[in-house]
């Protein structure tokens, strides 16, 4: 019951504190965030985790309004480093502080090819930084995580905390469908512009479509771990409105990287029982949720004035116009899109084989912000994305490539493979537990094939935090959903 208390309290004062500092001037809201996240950080560093899982979900929507919250999880993450250093050293475990694993090694050594490259091409060392903080952050909390130990009540939590987040998201996201995007956002956002190609998808407090795509993925398997952990079927409330929101967002990306995750997850479980509990949830997710949100926005639109409507865009259809593909995308995709990208990517990849152009340099977020010293070389500054001449790759794989060159690929590739092929030495001991772990590392390198999902920070951090929990239970340090099944 204590530990249940200090959970609540932990999220209970995050809110508030979140809440308010909307309100306070800049750089009060800075002070007082960050102090409280490193306070935690250091003096309770497992109580920063759900704190993280709160922050993290709504830090768009907190820093658009008040840019002074947007440091308090880093700070948070790095005072949890800090904390676990210092007490590796105060145990004198200095073997401990540089016990990393194969995919550890491979993934810091692929950050240190990038910014070297980066250097090398001329990148401004501020893009360096930021690009390196959208890499490295994550698996920062990740090092911290994996130092901790964790009992089942304390992952029961966390699963039931995203469950939350979510149900916040999908109440604000349905709020704006139904609004026409003109309520609960701000200012910017409302007058952001949105092509018809994306005007029926929800965007959420996450200001993205994409990423709450992600994000409902993650609570859809939430809450399938709690609805066969506890048998309780009021979990198929948050299931059904989790997958409905998932559909609502259009996100071609998540829908490809989920079916195909869970058509893998079902031929290697044949746990056909869970398999018509989740036909059923799609079914009903479609029926409940999609079908009377879709209908919902086409009442209220239609209920306007003709002055109103002629103020907003009017979306192209449903999820069979968002799957099929004309002639026109298909160009425009082979002219201006993700496959233009990856032609011009390889033509660059020619010319920087061995270690790429460097971070900063092709369709990453630091590219985006600070654009790049090689686009005008190779014509791109012509092209018309985000900004008005920078662009998002829409493919992380491409922009590794490119960036990072042949020896930063196969450090990449090394990383995801040697994730993979841990998880699967642990199958035979946890499998109920690795195959959703499987599933998860299907999902997130699909979906890179379409988005800079190592960029997107929310769903990094949750697979870190996966990752880091198996870690512990692979050294029995914590304690796993499901009893380890012993060998015969």
């Amino acid at each position: 019951m204590d530990n249940w208390l200090k959970f609540t309290n932990i999220i209970i004062a995050t809110v508030v504190l979140l809440l308010v500092g909307l309100v306070l001037p800049s750089n009060i809201a800075m002070i007082l965030s960050v102090i409280f996240f490193a306070a935690v950080a250091w003096l309770k560093p497992k109580l920063l985790i759900p704190m993280l899982f709160i922050y993290f979900p709504f830090r768009p929507f907190l820093v658009e309004i008040n840019d002074g919250l947007k440091l308090a999880g880093d700070i948070g993450i790095f005072v949890l480093v800090l904390r676990v250093l210092f007490d590796a050293v105060r145990r004198k475990d200095f073997k401990s502080i540089f016990q990393l694993q194969w995919f550890e090694w491979a993934y810091l050594l692929f950050n240190v090819v990038g910014a070297i490259a980066a250097l090398i091409t001329g990148v401004e060392l501020v893009a360096i930084v930021f690009q390196l903080r959208k890499f490295l952050t994550m698996y920062l909390l990740f090092y911290g995580i994996k130092r901790l130990s964790w009992d089942k009540e304390d992952m029961f939590r966390i699963l039931k905390l995203i469950l939350r987040v979510a149900a916040v998201l999908t109440v604000h996201g349905f709020i704006e469908k139904l609004s026409q995007r003109q309520w609960l956002l701000p200012t910017a956002w409302k007058e952001q512009f949105v092509s018809p190609a994306n005007a029926d998808r929800i965007y959420g407090l996450l200001g993205n479509p994409n990423s709450m795509g992600l994000y409902m993925f993650v609570a859809v398997i939430a809450s399938l771990i709690l609805l066969q952990m506890t048998k309780k079927k009021i979990y198929y409330v948050p299931l059904v409105l989790s997958f409905g929101t998932f559909l609502l967002t259009f996100s071609r990306g998540s829908w490809l990287g989920a079916m195909i995750a869970f058509v893998a997850f079902f031929l290697l479980t044949r746990n056909w029982q869970l398999l018509k509990k989740f036909a059923i949830v799609v079914v009903a997710g479609f029926v409940l949720v999609y079908l009377p949100m879709v209908a919902g926005d086409k009442l209220v639109y239609n209920s306007l004035s003709a002055e109103d409507r002629a103020n907003l865009v009017q979306g192209e259809g449903g999820i069979g116009d968002r799957l099929d593909v004309d002639s026109e995308e298909f160009d425009r995709t082979l002219n201006t899109g993700r496959m233009f990208f990856v032609r011009v990517g390889f033509q660059i990849l020619q010319d920087y084989p061995i270690i790429g152009t460097g971070f900063g340099t092709f369709g990453d977020s630091a590219a985006l912000v600070y654009s790049s010293p090689i686009y005008e070389d190779y014509g791109l500054n012509d092209i018309y994305y985000y900004m008005g001449k920078d662009f998002y790759s829409d493919n992380q794989y491409i922009q590794i490539i490119v960036q990072t060159g042949i020896i930063g690929t196969l450090l990449f590739a090394l990383f995801l493979l040697n994730i993979g092929y841990r998880m699967w030495t642990m199958r035979k001991n946890y499998p109920e537990t690795i195959n959703v772990a499987i599933l998860f590392w299907l999902f997130i390198g699909v979906v890179g094939i379409v988005y800079n999902v190592w960029e997107n920070q929310v769903f990094p951090m949750i697979f870190f935090a996966l990752l880091a929990w198996l870690e512990t239970v692979r050294r029995g340090k914590s304690e796993p959903l499901v009893p380890r099944r012993e060998n015969n």
